[in-house]
């Protein structure tokens, strides 16, 4: 006699096909993702290898400007260091140095000099980076970021910053703003090797074509066991009758 097929339950059909339908949803978000991803870097990199403009002062905030190269001339507050802290750069603790740039008018723009480790907090510790006198500094414009959820409150008393916040610090230096956006200098060496500059993250990670992949093969898994399983026979039917 033919072997019987297993046949699924409506349970088993049900929970199986609810799964498929999640599996390659997911799938598909990641795949969608993987293109925003890619939009957002293409962007930044783009808009980080244009010729530098100056720092735009007396404007409004434009958010398409984020990463944009720019450039600005000043002179350092040295006095006036903000501290971005619980920044890490290569496994390593440290924090990122904001310093107020001066303008010839008195009004100041932020400027992002790069990261340092937590040990070289105290400036005397690093009196070469205490850069005196007219520069001119060049990186990509940064937009200020609203507080995480996450984040510790901005401690101007203490010295301790956790999200750029342009208004509150320049309010804590004494000066009025000469633009909304603050710069973020690139990898260019300095006196004394701190800051280390270049901490703009013009590159982001993006393995959502790996997560789609993985996605889509659970997903093809799962047809695959299903098959087999519709298919396993059940057995022998056994013979009514003896010869």
């Amino acid at each position: 006699m033919p072997l019987l097929k297993t046949r699924p339950s409506l349970a088993m059909k049900i929970c199986a096909g609810l799964s498929l339908i999640i599996l390659l949803a997911l799938g598909s978000w990641q795949v969608d993702r993987l293109f925003w991803k890619q939009g957002i870097i293409e962007s930044r990199q783009a808009q980080a290898h244009m010729a530098p403009i100056a720092v735009p002062t007396d404007t409004t905030l434009d958010p398409d400007m984020a990463f944009r190269a720019a450039y600005a001339e000043g002179t350092y507050l040295n006095d006036q260091e903000k501290y971005l802290m619980a920044r890490t750069r290569r496994g390593n603790v440290g924090f990122q140095l904001i310093t107020p740039l001066e303008q010839e008018d008195g009004r100041i723009i932020l400027v992002n000099r790069g990261w340092v480790p937590q040990d070289y907090r105290d400036p005397a510790t690093r009196p070469e980076s205490l850069i005196e006198g007219p520069v001119r500094v060049s990186g990509v414009l940064r937009l200020p970021k609203e507080k995480h959820w996450a984040q510790p409150e901005n401690d101007a008393i203490k010295n301790q910053w956790f999200y750029v916040d342009v208004n509150h610090m320049a309010e804590d230096t004494g000066a009025d703003l000469a633009s909304p956006y603050y710069l973020e200098l690139d990898d260019t060496e300095v006196p004394g090797g701190l800051p280390i500059g270049g901490q703009a993250k013009v590159e982001l990670p993006n393995n959502h074509l790996e997560y789609a992949i993985t996605w889509y093969s659970l997903a093809l898994t799962l047809i695959v066991m299903f098959v087999l399983y519709h298919r396993r026979p059940s057995g022998d039917k056994e013979t009514d009758s003896q010869a």
